[in-house]
């Protein structure tokens, strides 16, 4: 009888250990629609996250100007000038008011299936959240120690926006990385 009380025990633990980053998400969005800013930058590293998003928009600018394939030397210059705007522009957009808009879309929920698309959630939308209905999300753990929430339009699921959870202690998770889908999609 105490090995089974145990077992289940420790199943509960480990399912709701589990879901500790569709949980936080959750959270998130809350204080996101709340318009709570305080309890919104408690899940989220500023610093972390401006550095992921200037990466991502310098590779997608770099990928999305030597796709075009012109023996000028503009790309390169194009490249150079474009970077030179990266920093300044993340670190303006990158601010708790912004990070709110993005997470008031429909992130992953702990009863939303493990990658999969969250239709049934879009389908039973509250009325001020029936222009979401077009987006498609998922989560997924990348390793034990980062989350994976993903969001696209439904016309164009290739275009990703990725969100990365880093954990932080046993049960906390925050927003570290963000990172765009190339320019073009």
């Amino acid at each position: 009888m105490k090995k089974t009380l145990l077992g289940i025990a420790i199943t509960i633990s480990a399912a709701a250990f589990y879901y500790t980053p569709y949980l936080t998400l959750k959270h998130m969005r809350e204080a996101a629609k709340s318009h709570d800013a305080a309890t919104l930058n408690s899940y989220i590293d500023y610093p972390a996250l401006r550095e992921s998003l200037k990466t991502s928009l310098s590779s997608s600018m770099s990928h999305a100007l030597l796709k075009n394939k012109t023996d000028s030397g503009m790309n390169a210059f194009a490249t150079m000038f474009a970077a030179a705007f990266v920093n300044p522009m993340v670190d303006t957009l990158i601010t708790s008011n912004n990070v709110s808009l993005m997470l008031r879309a429909d992130l992953p929920n702990p009863s939303d299936s493990h990658q999969h698309q969250t239709e049934a959630a879009s389908n039973e939308a509250a009325p001020d959240d029936h222009h979401h209905k077009d987006i498609v999300t998922s989560g997924h753990y990348q390793d034990f120690n980062h989350f994976v929430a993903t969001v696209a339009k439904k016309e164009n699921p290739q275009a990703l926006f990725s969100f990365t959870f880093e954990r932080d202690g046993l049960v906390s998770w925050k927003l570290k990385g963000l990172t765009i889908p190339p320019l073009g999609h």
